[in-house]
């Protein structure tokens, strides 16, 4: 049972990356610990837990005990990340073409096929979140527990990449030509997946990071 401590640190701490991955901070900002304390209003040792964990979890730069730096989204991180990102996906695709429910990527195929039906769906919130839990469940049916253990520690800085790429391409013109496309990389990811194809599932989901990758970098004015 978790105590009453374990819950406040933890409760802390998600309210703590949810205001960072929406942006409350600006990049590159140093916060006090007592502006953290004030903002989510607790006192000053759960938001130096959360801050730990938050550094852990590449969100800040912690600063002498003073408070954090929010750590910028630069081209060299996006890059790094999502090079990380194309082998741990990629892997975790071919493994779970051959583990993964059937149940499990049905009820998926049925999720993102229902985004088809829906003018403006792709661009939603909900596709986003459809996103996330496709790449998650991928993981955790992977069978290798390294794999998933890698993608469960970097979920938080995947969230906040993939947060800041959303926010890029839907405020450009491209929107939904980018977002349309999104949804059919990864209906193809879950058809590779459901008709057992190691091979075209990795390199699907190798495709879809390249491409993510791309995009937003393109936006952001740099090139790979």
């Amino acid at each position: 049972m978790k105590t009453k401590r374990g819950a406040v640190r933890t409760e802390t701490y998600e309210r703590l990356k949810k205001d960072i991955i929406e942006g409350r901070y600006a990049a590159g900002e140093l916060v006090q610990i007592s502006e953290f304390a004030r903002d989510l209003g607790v006192s000053r040792t759960p938001v130096r837990e959360a801050l730990s964990t938050a550094e852990r979890d590449l969100l800040v730069d912690l600063i002498n005990g003073r408070g954090a730096i929010i750590r910028p989204l630069s081209m060299d991180e996006i890059i790094n990340i999502n090079q990380f990102r194309e082998v741990v996906d990629g892997l975790a695709a071919r493994l779970s073409a051959r583990s993964i429910p059937a149940a499990a990527i049905a009820s998926l195929r049925s999720d993102f096929e229902s985004l088809l039906e829906q003018p403006g769906a792709a661009e939603s919130e909900r596709h986003s979140q459809l996103s996330h839990t496709l790449h998650k469940t991928i993981a955790e049916s992977c069978g290798n527990w390294v794999v998933q253990a890698q993608w469960q520690h970097l979920d938080t800085a995947f969230s906040r990449l993939k947060q800041k790429g959303w926010e890029t391409w839907l405020n450009s013109a491209d929107r939904e030509e980018i977002s349309l496309r999104r949804l059919n990389e990864h209906l193809e990811i879950i058809d590779a997946i459901e008709k057992r194809d190691p091979s075209r599932a990795e390199d699907a989901a190798k495709r879809h990071i390249v491409r993510a990758t791309k995009d937003l970098l393109q936006f952001m004015g740099g090139t790979r």
